[in-house]
């Protein structure tokens, strides 16, 4: 056997070979059926509770934040079924075929074993696309709700199906490293739930180990300045327990000092979750113009999921800026004053009547933009893991065989 000899036509053969065998049963049919319900019922769900997170009170009422919110989560359900549906189709695609003594009449041809690997790994991403683009139909529902292109869905779910592939490399690697189908298809799950969910909870545990305490700039009252404020506010109080307000602040007087906070350098540790398939699709959708130059004001106003995960993780790989404000929130002592948060994290200042107040703050948010790509370094990383398991699979399948462990068959 020629290991690495490619053909279109041994493609093809065991191609055919393996989706003939797949759809013999007329069960998947039913199962598709039963998935189009599925989906259709979870969309149908999400667009009639769409409106009412968004504070609409009914279903038929929406904002322009309805669309991006349900093509996000809509988006996020139709992957995650994919990675869940993938691992079915290929973790016992070898090593079952070998139990069943089928492995060895394609080895005895002249198929070479990158053929019979690439032909297996085609024939179950071709299946498991096939769940995916039943789900397209509702994917179209939500872009009528919204400023949703067709250029947004199509880059969206290509990167989807590029991943579904990688699940399935993945998969066909442990169907031949393993001669337990039961131990490939643990082994094959659990890579998706590292790629997804064990990677977020490595960097939740190790975000306390990078907190440090540090010298910090501070747009504030001064030590001296505040400690004679508090003094005069305890006596104000001790003297009139029943008044409405207390002393002013004396924001006039506010200046910078050197302070010292603990600052959380999640920027050393953010990089853990850039192979994480839900990032990677997120950070891969194309956003509005308006989006571009500043992404968390994008992302808090249209409540897209797909913008938000892109805004937090780049913002987590921003270093803090080693400056701090304590003046503006001060002057939400003031009477006939409040001060909020607005939608690019900025405090403003605003009277009762909600009448804004020019309130200069020498601390400014830095905008987090898309300017640099994150995704490419992700899908990367899941290509190099599906590239080096598919090799592996074909090393496996290579004739004749160098050892195998005991009690595996051959024919």
């Amino acid at each position: 056997m020629n290991t690495w000899q490619l053909t279109w036509n041994g493609i093809r053969t065991v191609t055919g070979l393996e989706l003939r065998q797949r759809i013999r049963s007329k069960r998947w049919i039913w199962v598709l059926a039963l998935w189009f319900v599925v989906i259709g019922a979870v969309t149908w769900l999400i667009l009639a509770a769409v409106p009412m997170l968004l504070g609409f009170n009914s279903p038929g009422e929406h904002g322009p934040g309805a669309g991006p919110l349900a093509f996000g989560t809509i988006t996020f359900f139709v992957l995650g079924m994919g990675l869940i549906i993938a691992p079915a189709f290929t973790a016992t695609s070898i090593n079952g075929d070998r139990s069943a003594g089928t492995l060895a009449l394609l080895q005895a041809t002249r198929l070479s074993a990158l053929e019979i690997a690439l032909g297996k790994l085609i024939a179950a991403w071709l299946t498991a696309a096939l769940f995916l683009v039943v789900a397209l139909p509702f994917i179209a529902l939500s872009m009528i709700w919204g400023d949703i292109s067709i250029v947004q869905v199509l880059v969206t779910f290509v990167v989807v199906f590029a991943e579904v592939a990688v699940i399935c490399a993945i998969g066909i690697g442990w169907s031949a490293l393993l001669n337990r189908t039961a131990m490939s298809t643990m082994m094959t799950y659990l890579s998706v739930v590292f790629l997804t969910v064990i990677s977020l909870i490595i960097m939740a545990l190790l975000a306390p180990l990078v907190i440090r305490d540090e010298p910090v700039r501070v747009w504030g009252l001064p030590p001296t300045v505040q400690a004679e404020y508090d003094a005069q506010t305890e006596k104000f109080w001790n003297e009139n327990p029943d008044a409405t307000y207390g002393p002013l602040p004396p924001v006039a007087q506010c200046a910078w000092y050197d302070g010292e906070q603990r600052v959380p350098h999640l920027d050393r540790i953010w990089w853990i979750s850039v192979a994480n398939p839900f990032v990677i699709v997120a950070d891969a959708a194309p956003l509005p113009p308006a989006a571009t130059k500043d992404l968390g004001d994008y992302a808090n106003r249209s409540s897209d999921p797909l913008a938000l995960i892109r805004y937090g993780i780049r913002r987590m790989a921003q270093p803090e800026t080693g400056e701090r404000d304590d003046c503006t929130q001060l002057y939400g002592s003031i009477p006939g004053y409040q001060v909020n948060w607005n939608d690019a994290g900025e405090l403003v200042v605003t009277t009762n009547a909600g009448a804004p107040v020019d309130v200069k703050s020498p601390v400014k948010v830095r905008k987090v933009g898309v300017d640099s790509p994150i995704w490419p370094w992700g899908l990367g990383v899941n290509v190099l893991i599906g590239g080096v398991m598919f090799w592996l699979a074909v090393r496996r399948l290579s004739v004749p065989y160098r050892k195998l462990a005991p009690g595996t068959r051959v024919a």
